[in-house]
């Protein structure tokens, strides 16, 4: 449900107020960025696709549906725009190229060693998810990553709920199976 805040400002800015939805970006700006970021796993591409989805935003916001959250149209637009730099030629350049500073995650730095443990397996995780296909990484970001209900999930994905369920789980598949190499090369003796 959107709180009646959050809808003055949706008509404020189909009105074309700029401070109103300034203040829209303002709220949803974090969560897109992580969404993005969670996709692709690149600050620099999170950052221009979470800039391409508010444009796109503004722009369509003319056809925005009062019944629809705000939330669960922008995840569509961030995760049609993480999907078209995934298949983009751009991404298949990139992937021949191995990054390793590309693994950073936003976290806060205050939380010690335990923190930074949660960090190096969440890196490890969206780096297994960009593996998946993009169904499955669609539905695992969204579902596992974000939290976000079954239902919202077949919204944005235009999925029904059995769909949603089956990547999940062969999404959830390739994850545990990916974790447990990674945790195998992790003890591997050095010799």
């Amino acid at each position: 449900m959107q709180s009646s805040t959050e809808r003055d400002l949706l008509e404020k800015s189909k009105g074309g107020d700029d401070q109103a939805f300034r203040k829209l970006v303002e709220a949803h700006q974090g969560f897109a960025y992580a969404v993005a970021y969670r996709f692709v796993g690149e600050q620099g591409e999170a950052e221009d696709i979470t800039q391409e989805a508010f444009i796109k935003l503004w722009r369509t916001l003319g056809s925005y549906r009062a019944g629809t959250k705000l939330s669960t149209w922008l995840y569509k637009i961030i995760m049609n725009g993480c999907l078209d730099y995934l298949k983009s030629t751009r991404r298949k350049r990139q992937l021949l190229q191995v990054d390793t500073d590309s693994n950073h995650l936003i976290a806060d730095e205050t939380q010690g060693e335990r923190n930074q443990e949660d960090r190096e397996m969440l890196a490890i995780i969206v780096n297994l998810a960009q593996q998946l296909t993009p169904k499955q990484q669609s539905v695992f970001v969204l579902r596992d990553l974000e939290a976000l209900p079954v239902e919202e999930v077949c919204e944005i994905t235009a999925m029904d709920a059995g769909q949603v369920k089956s990547n999940l789980y062969y999404a959830r598949i390739a994850i545990r199976e990916g974790l447990k190499e990674n945790y195998r090369e992790a003890i591997k003796p050095k010799s």
